[in-house]
């Protein structure tokens, strides 16, 4: 007959697990005090987690594409990509479970126009350094990034191309400047833009190294610039304007522009 085994002691009398499985009452400071701790929101609970499936998803999403197919159709998969984990999802997380407004995202425009001139100075800002850094190697080498052929048929192509281009621009600006800075706002305030500004770099560093180290300064006064007018539009129509500026300078200096 076998022997039963002694019940197994319950967790609560158990102090070590006991311990670590209950919620802090503080972070415990220098003077032996624990300043308190704030609990979750349900708001912030569920961007971070979308935040985090969508920049895996625009990370190895574009793996699923075939290597047998073109550099315009790999690259329209690729910017696919980009605007549905960094657009389309977020947006629908926002208005299906959020219950929030698109505008409340900063998708609009209205109350919004006297700040042009913000993004307009910015732009005027930007260029001088585009031309600077365009007459490097690394740089024609990268853009534009669809490949143009040297018989000067450049356009065609380039014309559908920047279209997939533009639209995953606004996806970032979704993403990053709204999704992430103006829904963490409520609760973390400023820190938001720091939040939004770490994975915003990070997704930069398959770019040259000028181009990563200005995505910090940028994912800052892009972050900021956020909160301060509550719209994200402009912030996308410069992001797309500097790209565009990018594209059209390395064109020039390769004698492929006109």
């Amino acid at each position: 007959m076998a022997v039963p085994r002694a019940a197994a002691p319950a967790l609560q009398d158990q102090p070590q697990l006991s311990r670590l499985l209950d919620p802090p009452a503080g972070w415990p400071l220098a003077d032996g005090t624990d300043a308190p701790l704030p609990g979750l929101d349900r708001r912030s609970v569920v961007i971070l987690l979308t935040a985090a499936a969508c920049l895996y998803g625009a990370r190895f999403g574009q793996d699923l594409r075939s290597d047998d197919w073109g550099r315009l159709a790999r690259l329209s998969f690729w910017a696919g990509t980009q605007i549905v984990c960094y657009g389309v999802v977020p947006l629908a997380v926002w208005v299906f479970v959020l219950r929030s407004r698109p505008g409340e995202m900063g998708l609009r425009i209205r109350g919004t126009v006297r700040h042009a001139w913000v993004y307009g100075a910015l732009f005027a800002c930007a260029v001088p350094f585009v031309l600077l850094v365009s007459t490097t190697a690394g740089f024609q080498e990268r853009y534009p990034l669809l490949e143009v052929p040297l018989d000067g048929h450049v356009y065609p192509a380039l014309a559908l191309w920047w279209v997939w281009y533009a639209l995953q621009f606004l996806a970032i600006e979704m993403f990053f400047r709204g999704f992430l800075v103006l829904g963490l706002a409520p609760r973390l305030g400023w820190l938001s833009v720091f939040v939004s500004m770490v994975p915003y770099v990070m997704i930069h560093f398959v770019k040259p190294a000028p181009e990563a180290a200005a995505a910090i300064v940028g994912g800052l006064v892009m972050g900021y610039l956020a909160i301060r007018t509550g719209s994200i539009v402009w912030g996308a129509a410069l992001h797309i304007g500097v790209a565009a500026t990018m594209d059209l300078t390395s064109l020039w200096h390769r004698g492929l522009l006109w």
